[in-house]
């Protein structure tokens, strides 16, 4: 049975941010137990950005050739693309190469979604971390981060392969 494609990218989302928050969070805390506490500019900045880039790489790899391979087989339906949604007319502009397409959601994450958390994380005065909040801190940061970007890496493997032309205009 075809599972639509709104069900089956918030499925992948909520299981895409549960696993990344569990093992972000524990991989921090086994890096980091027994250390230093962690300032923003010492150590948080680098390592949210190296984050958010190979996170995003890495999942952007999985992905999108995943829900190619469930379209093909019939588990997930085609995703047909929506013109007068600015998402879906943003992402049918992204190269057909899936290495560029990984690269591309990993320098978003390493020069949009790290340098708003780092500046939202300078907002309210939270420079300084223990280890143990940190490995909280970003395992929850990391979790969020990938169910919110599993949305379009979705979109794009099982998207059909059809020119802007031809992608629907609904009113």
């Amino acid at each position: 049975m075809s599972e639509s494609i709104n069900a089956h990218a918030l499925h992948e989302a909520r299981n895409n941010g549960l696993t990344n928050t569990l093992c972000n969070g524990a991989a921090a805390w086994f890096l980091l137990k027994g250390g230093e506490d962690l300032t923003l500019r010492g150590n948080i900045i680098g390592d949210l950005m190296a984050t958010a880039a190979i996170l995003l790489f890495i999942v952007a790899l999985i992905l999108i050739p995943l829900n190619r391979r469930k379209v093909k087989s019939g588990k997930v339906v085609a995703h047909q693309w929506n013109n007068s949604n600015a998402l879906h007319r943003l992402l049918q502009r992204a190269p057909k190469s899936l290495f560029v397409r990984a690269l591309l959601f990993a320098l978003f994450g390493m020069l949009v979604i790290a340098p708003l958390t780092i500046l939202a994380l300078w907002a309210v005065g939270a420079t300084e971390f223990t280890p143990f909040a940190y490995a909280i801190f970003k395992g929850i940061w990391a979790g969020l981060m990938a169910a919110a970007m599993t949305v379009p890496m979705v979109l794009l493997g099982a998207a059909k392969d059809v020119s802007s032309a031809e992608a629907v205009t609904s009113s």
